[in-house]
């Protein structure tokens, strides 16, 4: 057999090591395409933060409730806080409402108090002020009473038409002198005592006009057939004067002004003189034995 020669044997191993390059060269392009897919799958996580973004708005409510962590407060407090700021004026609505519970302002009545509005020497009503809801009082009256004399506001009304309906069933025989006085009534009717008695001495028994009572709807003179209607100290001492005295405070009403009062009230005592504030304070008022004005005082501080 025929040895190879050298010349062979060297083309042999040059071809060997021209296809082993060969094949080095393409495995590279191979390995290319693998990154390119990798790069297709990394881009899933590109919608992570968009999902991550969406649960902390959903889990706000629940880090709000974890009043733990030191970084949450600065962001979470000012949502806390919404509630409580929100509530905040509730809890101090009653002092915003101090005004309302005042029993005047700059010596004018608060008309707000309703059926508990204060008026007398030293208070007056606001000017042109009339009740807006007066009704005539289905109770008798003296025939000098008419017209806006029989009204009352319509509270008033009802509590003393119950009143004298009580004092029939008692036996009692009371009629209404006069109820409601506007505020030209009572400039008529001021002046004539004037004229008559002098303004001192009117003013021990007659309001200047915007300082009436009567004015509001919520007063009422009542007297007895014992003293020949009129309006007199006297009828203190009758059955009537004593029932009023013993019982008008359970119909709501209170006689204004009393005998021991009169230093407080600058009346004289008028056993005739009957003011609606309701059944609770009229009670109230008639078990304390104190003016108006002092029961006032202590109920609005």
């Amino acid at each position: 057999m025929r040895k190879p020669s050298l010349l062979m044997v060297c083309c042999a191993l040059t071809l060997t090591l021209v296809g082993c390059n060969t094949s080095n060269q393409n495995e590279p392009e191979e390995a290319k395409s693998k990154p390119a897919e990798t790069e297709q799958h990394s881009e899933a996580p590109a919608d992570a933060p968009k999902d991550t973004e969406d649960e902390v708005v959903e889990e706000t409510p629940v880090s709000e409730a974890e009043p733990s962590a030191e970084d949450k407060p600065t962001t979470d407090a000012p949502v806390v806080d919404e509630p409580e700021a929100e509530e905040a004026p509730v809890v101090e609505s009653p002092t915003e409402e101090e005004p309302t519970q005042a029993l005047e302002q700059n010596g004018t009545a608060n008309v707000k108090l309703d059926t508990l509005i204060l008026v007398n020497k030293q208070i007056a009503l606001p000017a042109g002020y009339q009740p807006p809801d007066l009704v005539t009082a289905n109770i008798d009256f003296v025939d000098t009473a008419s017209g806006e004399r029989r009204m009352l506001r319509q509270e008033a009304a009802q509590a003393i038409e119950t009143l004298m309906a009580g004092a029939k069933a008692a036996g009692i025989d009371l009629k209404g002198t006069s109820a409601f006085r506007s505020y030209d009534y009572q400039v008529q009717l001021f002046n004539n005592y004037v004229a008559r008695d002098g303004k001192e001495q009117a003013m021990k028994y007659s309001a200047p006009p915007g300082h009436s009572e009567h004015q509001t709807g919520l007063a009422i003179d009542v007297s007895s057939a014992s003293v020949g209607y009129q309006l007199t100290q006297s009828l203190a001492q009758t059955q009537e004067g004593k029932w009023l005295a013993d019982n008008a405070h359970t119909y709501g009403f209170i006689v204004r002004y009393q005998r021991a009062y009169e230093a407080e009230t600058g009346y004289m005592f008028e056993p005739w003189h009957l003011r609606y504030i309701g059944v609770e304070h009229a009670t109230a008022v008639h078990k304390a034995n104190v003016p108006l004005e002092s029961y006032l005082e202590q109920l609005m501080d």
